[in-house]
């Protein structure tokens, strides 16, 4: 069984070549399809000769002009060689057809004329001619003008259909050939697969390297995934089914797969696997390690789209949807449900770009308390977006979006200067260093101006540096680890404190760990829960608390929901806790409430 790489070419000159291979590009030059147009045969051989003494072989010719655009259209040649002056048909009418014909336009003509009258080769420019040639022709003119005018096409032909980063067919191009694809599909009652992929890292790669370091993450990711597409012995050794595979960069950190035939939609999954696996490794860029990996939607035809947008759309739409929620899921199949899902994402994005003018966003605030004292000592701040359109819209559904189109940028400044300004009053109230904590995502850490949003909160509020704690989860701030730590202690510099959420749940090396300039570590509720009674074991808990204290950072228990497990965090001398057994988030002035009862000697009181 053979399984090809589709070119998606329709002609011999649009093939695309590597640079610096002069004997690939001379083939691709003398395989050109020339045809000839002139009312006299003997002008047209003689043309021929000429040309085939230069390597030519390829020819359509013609001494009927009223036969050449039906001809034109059947044969798609790559040059024409056009005599104006004909009967019934003249060369300037055939460039009038040409024009409007969108299936002939590109195609470039060299027109054949004894006459040296400036005003009729100005009316064969404007009507699309690309050069001339004064008969009686000189064949060393011949072989040279037309060498230059295939070259030229060539070029034009590369830049029109092939992105210049990658190689790789556009987006318009694929179209067209996969549409034919599928037509013949139809009409064999055949299957076919989109795979529609993601970059997953890209954005963030031009975020903190630049532009130049993106584009080479994206050639490196489209040379892993050719290579991957070329070695598909898992899918032929799986189905008996001879696939064609093509490939295209559809558009800046996405490219498109379409296989066929396939006669199982598991064949898509087989694939879908690979090239998550085969592209999914690290690389080195300006000497630091970074990481491709990549989520892929599924759409079969004709089952999920019986033309090629529709087939396109939906393998995006079931991208985004695991994009999005699918967790370290690399691909999933596309669902009806999932167009639901595509829209309701699309209206939080509509509604993000507007909801601090809107001022639709809350804060809400969890007690961060004290083990020993069992008095609040601090809060962790807590966003909630309640929305004129959508209702409220909780954290889990547009966080991620956030990040993804950047909003999380205007956001968390804006949660950020409401967090210190609450916590200034809070300390100035109630006569003590109270400390507010802050998620951030890794889009605003490696925002340019965090440092600065930060100091500019701070001064704004009169908040102490000391009093303001930065929360990261455990996953952001490992990938692509070494760049992180370098800002992170850009941070640290300011005088703020750092902590590490949800720890446990990922997958730190203790060796970058101990590097990270971090004050405070948080252990996930879910070690939290397994707590049953004062004496429980929890050697995992045990283990943590006593790293974090060799480490020099506090210890705060997340998920306290009962009084056994705040004893036995007590017992493990764990510094701080949060959770149900003293209060959920709430509004600020439930919060400043229960600072009351816990300072009832405080001027507020």
């Amino acid at each position: 069984m053979e399984r090809c790489i589709n070119n998606m070419q329709n002609n011999n000159i649009g093939t695309p070549f590597s640079e610096g291979d002069s004997n690939q590009y001379e083939s691709h030059i003398t395989s050109a399809k020339i045809m000839l147009v002139d009312d006299e045969p003997i002008n047209t051989d003689v043309l021929q000769t000429y040309l085939e003494g230069e390597g030519y072989s390829n020819f359509i010719t013609t001494s009927e002009s009223v036969q050449a655009i039906d001809i034109m259209r059947r044969e798609k040649p790559d040059v024409i060689l056009l005599d104006l002056m004909m009967p019934d048909v003249s060369g300037f009418d055939i460039l009038n057809m040409m024009r409007s014909d969108k299936s002939l336009l590109h195609i470039p003509v060299v027109i054949l004329t004894s006459s040296d009258d400036a005003e009729t080769k100005l009316k064969a420019l404007q009507l699309g001619a690309m050069d001339f040639l004064a008969k009686p022709v000189d064949a060393s003119e011949l072989a040279l003008r037309l060498r230059n005018t295939l070259a030229a096409k060539a070029y034009q032909h590369q830049l029109i259909n092939f992105d210049q980063l990658t190689g790789l067919p556009k987006r318009d191009t694929f179209l067209e050939s996969i549409t034919i694809t599928s037509n013949q599909l139809s009409v064999n009652d055949e299957k076919g697969a989109a795979l529609h992929i993601y970059i997953d890292n890209l954005k963030n790669v031009n975020t903190t390297m630049g532009r130049e370091n993106g584009n080479k993450m994206i050639q490196i990711f489209a040379r892993r995934l050719e290579a991957s597409v070329r070695s598909t012995g898992s899918i032929q050794n799986a189905f008996d089914v001879d696939t064609t595979v093509s490939i295209a960069r559809t558009s800046g950190d996405k490219f498109t797969v379409f296989m066929s035939p396939i006669d199982n939609p598991q064949q898509a999954a087989i694939l879908a696997r690979k090239i998550a696996s085969d592209t999914s490794h690290a690389i080195k860029l300006d000497g630091r390690t970074m990481f491709t990996a990549c989520k892929i939607g599924i759409a079969i035809y004709p089952d999920d789209g019986d033309n090629v947008q529709t087939l396109l759309s939906n393998a995006e739409t079931a991208m985004s949807h695991i994009r999005d929620h699918g967790g370290k899921d690399s691909y999933t199949f596309y669902s009806g449900s999932m167009n639901e899902e595509s829209a309701r994402v699309l209206a939080i994005e509509a509604g993000l770009q507007t909801v601090i003018e809107k001022n639709e966003l809350r804060v809400t605030y969890q007690p961060k308390v004290d083990v020993k004292s069992g008095k609040i000592i601090g809060a962790e701040a807590l966003i909630r977006w309640i929305s004129a359109d959508l209702g409220f819209v909780g954290p889990d559904n547009f966080i991620s979006i956030a990040e993804r189109t950047g909003q999380i940028i205007p956001i968390g400044s804006w949660i950020l200067n409401q967090a210190c300004k609450q916590a200034a009053e809070w300390r100035d109230r109630y006569g003590f260093d109270f400390r507010m904590a802050v998620n951030m995502s890794i889009r605003q850490i490696h925002d340019s101006d965090m440092c600065e949003t930060t100091l500019s909160a701070l001064r704004e509020s009169g908040l102490p540096a000391n009093c303001l704690t930065l929360e990261l989860t455990e996953n952001m701030v490992m990938e692509n680890a070494e760049s992180n730590i370098e800002l992170l202690r850009q941070l640290k510099k300011l005088g703020i404190k750092l902590s590490i959420d949800d720890f446990g749940t990922g997958y730190s090396s203790l060796s970058y760990l101990q590097r990270f300039p971090l004050d405070e570590l948080k252990i996930d509720r879910s070690f939290i829960e397994e707590i049953k009674s004062e004496n429980h074991r929890a050697p995992i808990v045990r283990a943590m608390v006593s790293l974090a204290h060799d480490l020099g950072m506090s210890v705060v228990a997340e998920g306290i929901e009962s009084e056994e497990q705040l004893k036995h965090m007590q017992m493990l001398q764990c510094e701080m806790y949060q959770g149900y057994y003293r209060s959920k988030p709430v509004v600020a002035d439930a919060f400043e409430e229960m600072l009351r009862q816990d300072y009832p000697n405080s001027k507020a009181a």
